[in-house]
Parts: C-alpha cells; structure tokens; sequence
C-alpha cells in the first residue's frame, strides 16, 4: 500500500511499523468490477480486506425495503471483519462501487499470526474492536432514520 494511502484515517496506520509489516507479509491484492459483490451476507467470511483503491459500499437486506447502503469505504478502509470471528459468516454484503483493489488476509491464517505474535493479536483486536463500535452507532442512527415514521 502507497505511503499516500497510509496516511489519514487508514486501517493499517493504527498499527505499529512491525504489525504493519506482519500484516502486508500476510496480504493478497484483489481486483474487483465495478458492480461485483465481494462478498455477501450471510456468505462465509474468508478474508479481512483493506481497500487500496476505488470504492465499496457496505450493504444490508432490509425486508420490504431492498438492499439498502450502511456505510461506503475508501482507501485504507477494513471490511469482513467477520473473517476473524467464528462462525465467519459475513454480516453485509459489500459491493464495489467502482473498480476496486484491495488487500485481503485469510481470517485463518491472521488467527494463527496472532497466537504466535502476541503483540499482532493485542494490536489487531484494539483495532477491529474501534472499527466495529464506530461502525455500531453509524449503523445504529441510520436504522432509526429507516425504521421511525416521517
């Protein structure tokens, strides 16, 4: 990943230079279309991805309603966090808005990382858990916006 995409708000700069370098030893690059479902809720969760470049929207099948828009990410941006919490099954579906690069690290294979390196596995839990909280009350405001009358 480009020293410009690990600037700001990007995943990867929460961790400290020899996490950082774990976690890139342990990454796949991915292309995706435009369009292209990633992954799909309720799927099985195998990668913990970081976009590097292009767009994706995070989505949610609201019955009578459709799949609706949760959140977009950008670069530096983590998604499939499921990938590291059993049963990994994937709680949205994620959707390349425009064509999309982006890293992925098999679930398993971080887990295993991190029973070894346990200041990987402190660092990334510390991590994923502030993503996860902040997307929580996103997530939450956006359903009482959907569900409330008016």
């Amino acid at each position: 990943m480009s020293q410009e995409a690990m600037r700001g708000g990007s995943f990867l700069t929460r961790f400290s230079p020899h996490v950082q370098a774990k976690l890139l030893a342990l990454a796949q690059t991915f292309h995706f279309k435009a369009g292209e479902d990633i992954i799909r809720e309720g799927d099985h969760s195998i990668y913990l991805y970081i976009v590097k470049g292009g767009r994706v929207a995070v989505e949610m099948d609201i019955p009578t309603l459709g799949r609706r828009i949760l959140r977009t990410g950008d670069v530096g941006d983590m998604f499939s966090w499921s990938a590291l919490v059993e049963p990994r099954l994937a709680t949205a579906t994620v959707r390349a808005i425009e064509d999309t690069e982006a890293l992925g690290i098999k679930g398993g294979a971080l887990m295993d990382a991190c029973r070894e390196d346990y200041e990987l596995g402190f660092e990334l839990y510390r991590a994923v858990t502030e993503v996860i909280a902040s997307r929580f009350v996103g997530t939450r405001l956006q359903l009482v916006n959907v569900v409330s009358p008016g």
